[in-house]
């Protein structure tokens, strides 16, 4: 799992602001901008640190000192269950185990984490902080409606922040199958034969055959994920293939149009899922040498050749981002704006993982009643 690409396209049409759109990955490298992280600042807790080395311009070894962090911290409750007709309660709390890093790129932070649980969910996150792009007018000069004051004289442009991620499935091994899954209505209305009391409702699935038909999107209204199977093991208890769901969670459209530059060289951030079969050569979503691209690198060119992708060792592309319309309170440093997805086993396990996760005690979590009196 790794972060491929980002780009950064800003919505103020007029030159010179049509130029601003970062790929933070192919143009900045966001391993390179990593930060040196300070103990009981950047993460809390029992931490273990891991230095990144990487090779400066010159082609020799450099060292960012603790540019990784390891560590747990709680995170809320794992699960919980009152017996109504009894009173007790059973109730277990949960430990996240988190990597992360953070990355200064020119004005912005972006802080990143991978977050595996006990009951094998796992998040990734991005929170954007730092400070705003921004650009300065004149006194009595007329606003085009492109971005917000943030203070007197001061613009915060409306912009995005589009992700791509690249997740080399292995569920239960090599071969995978990636399928949308959607939730719709009955067919029949209300006092129907097949639907008599109209709230009926039934799950979709949709094979995603080869690569170009894996171009699919967010649909909000279906309450669409993503499903990554292995047709070889089958689950003892439902008789279906074993099987992880991609939960999207921040999926902006790319507002740029189509016959533009941006488009054309973020080809990625047009849909939310691409599905190709494993190249150690694909890396990256917008291809290699993005500062040079006249668009159609990277995604759009290998599901041009249309693989299949069922029962296949397929990489899975997830696209997500936000659209930051600045408020004033982002200025002069604005607080996280977080964006991710979340990654949970779907009939892989024969029950709830995280049974034999010992209940929560206050002997445990030292906690203290306070007298407000």
């Amino acid at each position: 799992m790794s972060i491929s690409e980002m780009v950064v396209p800003y919505g103020d049409p007029r030159p010179p602001f049509h130029r601003k759109s970062a790929f933070d990955v192919g143009d900045y490298g966001l391993g390179y901008c990593a930060n040196s992280l300070l103990l009981g600042c950047d993460c809390l807790g029992a931490i273990k640190y891991f230095d990144a080395t990487f090779n400066d311009h010159n082609g020799q070894p450099t060292c960012i000192k603790n540019a990784v962090c390891l560590h747990e911290e709680d995170a809320g409750l794992l699960w919980k269950h009152t017996e109504y007709r009894t009173g007790k309660v059973s109730v277990t709390r949960s430990r996240a185990l988190i990597i992360s890093f953070v990355v200064t790129v020119v004005n912005y932070e972006y802080a990143v984490y991978w977050t595996f649980y006990q009951d094998g969910t796992i998040n990734f996150q991005i929170k954007a902080t730092g400070e705003l792009s921004t650009n300065i007018f004149a006194d009595g000069e007329e606003q085009a409606g492109y971005g917000t004051i943030v203070a007197e004289g001061i613009i915060g442009q409306f912009h995005q922040h589009m992700f791509a991620v690249r997740l080399d499935t292995m569920i239960d091994g090599l071969r995978n199958t990636v399928s949308t899954v959607d939730v719709e209505p009955l067919e029949g209305e209300f006092g129907s034969k097949d639907n008599p009391y109209g709230q009926g409702f039934r799950v979709r699935e949709g094979r995603l055959a080869n690569s170009a038909e894996s171009r699919t999107s967010v649909s909000p209204a279906t309450s669409r994920i993503w499903k990554i199977s292995n047709d070889s093991e089958i689950n003892p208890i439902t008789k279906r293939p074993t099987a992880w769901k991609l939960i999207p969670m921040n999926s902006a459209p790319l507002m740029a149009k189509q016959g533009s530059l941006i488009r054309a060289r973020a080809g990625f951030a047009e849909h939310s899922v691409w599905v190709t079969k494993q190249n150690d050569e694909h890396l990256f979503a917008a291809g290699f040498y993005v500062n040079q691209s006249r668009g159609g690198d990277g995604l759009p060119s290998w599901i041009s050749t249309e693989d299949n992708i069922i029962d296949e060792d397929v990489v899975l592309w997830h696209t997500f981002g936000v659209t930051h319309i600045p408020r004033v309170e982002d200025f002069p440093v604005m607080p996280v704006e977080t964006c991710g997805f979340t990654l949970k086993p779907n009939c892989f396990f024969t029950a709830n993982p995280a049974l034999d996760v010992p209940p929560s005690s206050k002997e445990v979590n030292k906690s203290k009643l306070v007298n407000c009196h």
